[in-house]
């Protein structure tokens, strides 16, 4: 795919910039039980295999592993933690929590709790330099690709729909998808996304080919067959670099058994890559989110349509999780996927009060049914980040999302916007850096790393990045806004204005109406901002209009008064947008108001930027 082969240096990257070797004579490691801790690439392995973990988290184990056998009070670990920062003790509790979580502890074998007073790392720890740490780590001084190259990687094409009625579609996508989620929950194994593999969609695809493409070291392609109740379906998987057929089989099933083919084949995979299941993973690859094929393909249609980001497709996305639902009141995922539906809605097109509370009860139902889905915990996040405010609370359900599902991409976009809304810039590019591995064809990988090159006034990358999400899918919205206001920042307000009008064109949304009439008010159109102020006041009478959009055209034009109180507005209807007063260049003018400490304080913004959450 052209798109991907100009760009294929994204998937290069690895999600830390990792330092050269000129300093690699100092570098250390360290060994214990089957992990190896790698100080200076920032790497955890468990027998050669990576294991996800935040960097705060990293931080935490390499402090204890520093320091193994000798008592580290909380207080001495939360100032090297958060160096100079005031953090609450629950961040330490969190993070040890998932340490022991990532290590797979029990009965404190690797890290012993002090009551009241602090941990102690108690395995048997070797330290190891660069000069005599084993061969194969030192070869051609990469050790991070050597080992990165030891974890497996697959893309699961769309399987291709042979039938006649084009209904079979959501099966063969259903079937796609199933076994993409089966698998991602596997350590040890990258899973290429959703979105990236369906671009290939209704191709015939030459699995090498694609494999290269995308990067991946196996290939899996099928295809089905529906004869009336009766299913057909063939799946094959081949080595990406020799071509080699490693696994193929053939089932004949009734149409209600699609699920259980999904079930077989997820199985079949795992054990051609000779992977070795935990009794969790086995279970999470044997287990289906709905036994119901007509629940799942409802479920389906709704992530079709979600992936839309305008009004008419974010409403038929949520009808369609209802629909799954009405089927199958247990399907955990279908109660996520409209928790997103109701996100999505929110602030464009419906008062956050009016759409955040519906989010927030489907992902609460989720989690009741399921309190391990990634997904769900995910949306959690997203909630109570954008619209709870709950800043410490957000950064525990992301940490929960990856933990239950390290191929999660959208997870890990959601938690690289909460590290860039702190200003945490370098924790936001790790975590969208992953996602863009995951994900490398998603036009939204490429608007979330962009944001970061945005807010850092890097203003011809983030042109640069955002171009590539356009490329991928022309009107992509969320991509055309930030390359709208990034034309605006670096003095393109001309074109600015173009790109605005474009997208209030495509989506019909006050939100991209609001940012054409700050960009007139920026151009010295003052005249043309005042008509957009009008415009905002007649469809305030029909629709949802956000205070924020007003309050961004009341500061272009000089009018701190007015500013201020749309702002306070804003925050008072929950206003998404408000969690971005801390990072986003349009309120530099405004900053030093007491007014504006105040909006800080209100969303959570001071505490947070002072290190709680952090």
């Amino acid at each position: 795919m052209e798109v991907l082969k100009k760009h294929q240096k994204i998937s290069k990257r690895s999600p830390k910039r990792w330092k050269a070797q000129t300093l690699r004579s100092n570098s250390i490691y360290y060994r214990f039980g089957p992990y190896h801790l790698d100080e200076a690439e920032r790497l955890l392995l468990r027998n050669g295999v990576k294991v996800p973990i935040t960097p705060k988290v990293f931080d935490t184990l390499l402090i204890l592993v520093q320091n193994a056998g000798k008592v580290m009070t909380k207080e001495r670990l939360l100032q090297k933690v958060w160096p100079d920062t005031f953090v609450e003790e629950a961040n330490l509790s969190v993070n040890v929590a998932a340490l022991r979580k990532a290590l797979g502890e029990s009965d404190s074998e690797y890290i012993e709790t002090l009551p009241k007073r602090g941990y102690r790392f108690v395995a048997t720890v070797i330290k190891e330099n660069w000069e005599t740490a084993a061969p194969a780590r030192r070869v051609n001084g990469n050790s991070h690709k050597q080992q990165r190259d030891k974890v497996h990687s697959l893309a699961i094409m769309p399987f291709y729909n042979e039938s006649s009625d084009p209904n079979a579609e959501y099966l063969s996508n259903g079937l796609t998808e199933s076994i993409i989620n089966s698998l991602s929950h596997l350590q040890g194994l990258r899973i290429i996304g959703h979105n990236s593999v369906f671009r290939y969609k209704g191709k015939e695809l030459d699995g090498r080919v694609v494999g290269k493409e995308l990067r991946v070291k196996s290939v899996v392609t099928g295809r089905i067959l529906q004869l009336g109740e009766r299913l057909i379906v063939r799946a094959e998987m081949i080595d990406v670099q020799t071509g080699w057929h490693i696994w193929g089989d053939q089932y004949h099933r009734k149409l209600s058994g699609v699920l259980k083919v999904q079930q077989e084949i997820s199985q079949k995979i795992s054990v051609a890559l000779k992977q070795k299941l935990t009794r969790a993973e086995k279970a999470k690859v044997s287990s289906s989110s709905t036994e119901n094929a007509e629940a799942y393909k409802a479920y389906l249609k709704g992530r079709y349509h979600w992936s839309k980001f305008d009004l008419a497709s974010s409403k038929k996305a949520a009808e369609y999780f209802v629909q799954a639902i009405e089927i199958d009141p247990t399907y955990a995922l279908a109660y996520a996927g409209l928790a997103d539906a109701y996100y999505r809605l929110s602030n464009v097109y419906a008062p956050t009060r009016e759409a955040m509370p519906k989010a927030r009860a489907a992902a609460v139902r989720a989690l009741q049914i399921d309190n391990t889905l990634s997904e769900a915990h995910a949306a959690m996040g997203i909630l109570k980040m954008l619209y709870e405010w709950d800043w410490p609370g957000a950064e525990k359900e992301f940490i929960k999302a990856i933990e239950s599902n390290h191929n999660n991409a959208i997870a890990h976009q959601r938690f690289g916007l909460y590290f860039n809304l702190l200003g945490r810039f370098d924790e936001a590019r790790s975590e969208l850096e992953l996602a863009m591995l995951i994900d490398p064809l998603s036009p939204h990988s490429y608007w979330s790393l962009t944001l970061t090159y945005f807010l850092t006034c890097q203003y011809d990358k983030a042109i640069e990045e955002v171009k590539k999400a356009l490329e991928i899918e022309r009107d992509y919205k969320p991509a055309l806004y930030l390359l709208g206001r990034t034309y605006e920042r670096c003095g393109r307000v001309d074109e600015a204005i173009e790109i605005f009008k474009k997208i209030f064109a495509l989506s019909n949304s006050p939100m991209f109406l609001g940012a054409l009439g700050r960009a007139y008010a920026s151009r010295g159109k003052q005249r043309l901002a005042k008509d957009v102020l009008k415009e905002l006041e007649v469809l305030s009478k029909r629709c949802y209009v956000s205070a924020y959009s007003r309050a961004i055209i009341h500061l272009a034009l000089g009018d701190e008064k007015r500013t201020f109180e749309y702002l306070e507005k804003a925050c008072d209807d929950r206003c998404e947008m408000m969690t971005w007063l801390n990072i986003d260049p349009t309120f530099d003018n405004i900053r030093t108001d007491p007014r504006f400490s105040t909006l800080l304080h209100r969303v959570g913004l001071v505490r947070n930027a002072e290190g709680v959450g952090s």
